[in-house]
């Protein structure tokens, strides 16, 4: 019977295959044009200084704000000038920098900041994140926590050590090495550092098949689709909470106080930023409170005094005051809609014009 099914039904389950980690021959190409031996991988656009681009945008260092972290902030989906960062600079009137890269975890958006904010300085400064990325800060490669993912990476990752932040720097240093990727022995080293490594144990489809029904993997699945929480790109591990564990909570809070020290001491204000995930919007709609995940985020920054602005209660203020809300107007596929980008950049605009930045900004 357990044959039966699981040869059926195979495809809606993850079986151990080393096949799913090794970077082919056809995705060489691509890794190769987004390499970065630094950050891992990387988007740099044809500014003068590799921000993404809007028009209208200046470099005659009249820049109020500049915005690192992932997809979030990079935007995904939306056009230049739908960004949230295009719609502040254009209810403050000055300029708005987007750093973001796709995929980013919150140490490789920090890390950015850290090669480019000191020669790029803005008076404010922000750290975007989504409450997902805390899964990222542990990984090293990419596929490790998502099989399925496009970006066949590996990526520099922090640790704890004796109460400071320690470096891991990336497990591939040249692009030549990138060939690496296909080789199992040299990705069993990669999972050395990397949270997600075979952590679930993924069953083999084979011989004792009865087996497969007392590997836990297997039931979390099971559970996750039907809860309805597939898994995704933007959403691997819906059975995770990682947020819950102290050890990479604690790496998270390492990066954010980190981010802060260092913004303060290069003579900026540094400003966190929780960005609306889909998800973390319905649960807030459905219990009237505010994800467990972003709570603890908020609780952190007031016991350190750090400025941060979550945009989760942001969204069901609006959806609730609307008189035929709709999710559908506030995100796309994964990311959030130009309507939505709106709404963060009015929260940001209401935030700094409350600190008089807007009369202080840079003539």
């Amino acid at each position: 019977m357990s044959f039966g099914f699981f040869q059926v039904f195979q495809d809606r389950f993850s079986f151990l295959d080393t096949e799913l980690y090794r970077l082919s021959n056809a995705n060489l190409p691509l890794v190769e044009k987004n390499f970065d031996a630094r950050l891992g991988w990387s988007e740099h656009y044809p500014t003068p200084q590799g921000e993404r681009p809007r028009s209208g945008s200046r470099h005659d260092g009249t820049a109020l704000m500049s915005t690192y972290g992932d997809s979030y902030t990079h935007c995904d989906e939306v056009d230049d000038d739908q960004t949230w960062q295009s719609f502040l600079a254009d209810k403050t009137g000055s300029e708005v920098y987007n750093y973001g890269v796709g995929g980013f975890g919150t140490g490789q958006a920090y890390l950015r900041f850290n090669d480019e904010f000191a020669t790029h300085r803005t008076p404010v400064v922000a750290l975007g994140l989504i409450t997902e990325n805390i899964n990222r800060v542990v990984n090293v490669y990419r596929p490790y926590y998502y099989p399925g993912t496009q970006l066949r990476f590996t990526k520099p990752r922090f640790i704890e050590r004796d109460g400071d932040l320690v470096l891991l720097e990336n497990p591939i240093q040249d692009k030549a090495e990138l060939p690496r990727l296909m080789d199992d022995a040299f990705l069993r080293t990669v999972g050395r550092h990397d949270w997600w490594f075979n952590r679930d144990e993924y069953p083999v489809l084979g011989f004792p098949y009865s087996a497969i029904l007392l590997n836990q993997r297997i039931w979390k699945e099971a559970i996750s689709g039907k809860m309805e929480r597939p898994v995704t790109d933007m959403n691997p591990r819906p059975w995770e909470e990682l947020w819950e564990q102290e050890e990479p909570r604690s790496l998270m809070f390492a990066i954010f106080d980190r981010f802060f020290v260092d913004a303060r001491e290069l003579g900026s204000h540094p400003l966190l930023l929780i960005l609306p995930q889909r998800e973390d919007v319905e649960e807030r709609l459905r219990t009237g409170r505010l994800p467990n995940a972003v709570q603890r985020i908020l609780d952190h920054c007031e016991a350190r005094l750090l400025d941060c602005i979550e945009m989760v209660s942001v969204f069901t203020q609006h959806l609730e005051a609307e008189e035929a809300p709709s999710l559908d107007d506030l995100f796309l596929l994964a990311h959030v809609s130009p309507e939505g980008n709106r709404l963060i950049a009015q929260r940001i605009a209401d935030w700094l014009r409350e600190r008089d930045w807007l009369d202080k900004k840079p003539e």
